[in-house]
């Protein structure tokens, strides 16, 4: 489980619609999950959480 993981993850949910549609589409989040380690996403919420405030430093933004 990685920071970096889940910044890719992070990233690809930016760019790629279809796979952001899919996991929107997901009926709760433990199919939210199960999808994503399907696509070799390996990261905790606490990893997630240190990986957004990456990327807002690297962009620039103050989170609300």
């Amino acid at each position: 489980m990685s920071v970096d993981s889940a910044k890719t993850y992070i990233n690809r949910m930016r760019e790629d619609d279809a796979f952001r549609k899919t996991i929107n589409d997901c009926i709760d989040e433990d199919a939210n999950w199960a999808f994503i380690k399907t696509q070799d996403f390996e990261f905790t919420v606490e990893e997630f959480k240190k990986a957004q405030d990456e990327i807002y430093k690297e962009h620039g933004i103050t989170p609300l």
